[in-house]
């Protein structure tokens, strides 16, 4: 009952922050579209950033579950392309989401009490990647860590340039991308 209510809080803090952004967002705001009271927010809640984080925690989950799904659906000598358009599409089809994510990194840098959040967030993208890339590839080596880490800088920060300029032409980026990662791994189709 606790993790529905959690949910419920959630799931109407990631509408209100959509729409408003995470600064203009109150706390009644999202009890309201949670259909609840602030005071009960805050028994669930110890914050805003508390409910940013369990936000783009809970959505990061989907989103390994989601990539999970892609790796057994799609047959390995399509599976480098079809991760590398994921992210680049997500850009298209969910850009509050990536709003909300910088914005908690944001608040990662600034307030130690979630930096352990955002680390751990980064974390589980980058374990995420490089099982994708072992996947592909096989072995990938002992620096499958590190290129997951520079891929998910990559996605991040395509990610932002298409948000701040939507002229700038990330399919060509991801294009240089997956060119790289192909000549860097020998992957043919």
């Amino acid at each position: 009952m606790v993790q529905q209510k959690r949910d419920k809080v959630v799931d109407a803090a990631y509408k209100v922050m959509s729409e408003k952004g995470y600064e203009k967002a109150s706390i009644k705001d999202i009890a309201s579209e949670a259909g609840i009271t602030p005071g009960l927010i805050h028994y669930y809640f110890r914050n805003k950033e508390e409910i940013l984080t369990d936000l783009l925690i809970a959505s990061s989950r989907q989103y390994t579950q989601d990539m999970q799904r892609l790796q057994s659906s799609v047959p390995a000598e399509h599976l480098a392309k079809a991760a590398l358009n994921e992210p680049k599409d997500r850009v298209e089809r969910q850009p509050d989401w990536y709003k909300l994510r910088y914005e908690l990194f944001a608040l990662g840098l600034r307030n130690p009490q979630i930096s352990d959040s955002v680390n751990a967030l980064l974390g589980n993208a980058r374990t995420g990647i490089e099982a994708i890339l072992h996947k592909i590839v096989g072995d990938a080596g002992e620096e499958a860590a590190s290129v997951a880490a520079i891929m998910l800088a990559c996605f991040d920060g395509l990610a932002l340039q298409k948000l701040l300029n939507p002229e700038f032409d990330i399919d060509r980026a991801y294009l240089e991308l997956e060119k790289t990662l192909r000549a860097r791994y020998n992957i043919t189709d």
